[in-house]
């Protein structure tokens, strides 16, 4: 009767391993991160600036509270070039698979801008050539 105990403790334990293992390989990479509060209206600009490999799938988190004024949020290539322009929204999960390796830079844009935003940009660890996006 111990050792049957003893077996499924022993198996409790690798089971619970092997999921924390494929959690801690899978799980997406932070590539940065961004936000602001402003409770009088600015003009400005802020980015964080990353390095992609083509066929990346890239993940974007955005939170915002747009109380007056613009918020746009652009990806832009290492050429300079937008490539994606996040939509606004009060929560926001989105994708994008970078066409090219580089560096790539997330710019928050406010224009006359009151309230707040955060944004943080993930590594979704997809092989998009298997995965449809």
């Amino acid at each position: 009767m111990k050792k049957k105990y003893i077996i499924l403790i022993i198996s409790f334990f690798a089971v619970t391993a092997g999921i924390t293992g494929v959690y801690l390989l899978a799980r997406p990479t932070v590539l940065g991160n961004m936000s602001n509060k402003y409770s009088k209206q600015v003009t400005t600009t802020s980015d964080i600036s990353f390095t992609g490999e083509a066929g990346s799938r890239i993940k974007f988190v955005l939170q915002s509270d747009v109380l007056s004024g613009i918020l746009d949020m652009t990806l832009y290539d290492a050429a300079g070039n937008a490539v994606y322009t996040l939509d606004n929204a009060k929560e926001l999960a989105a994708y994008f698979t970078l066409e090219r390796s580089g560096t790539y830079t997330l710019v928050a844009g406010c224009d006359n801008f009151v309230g707040t935003y955060k944004v943080i940009v993930y590594s979704d660890k997809i092989n998009t050539s298997t995965a449809s996006s």
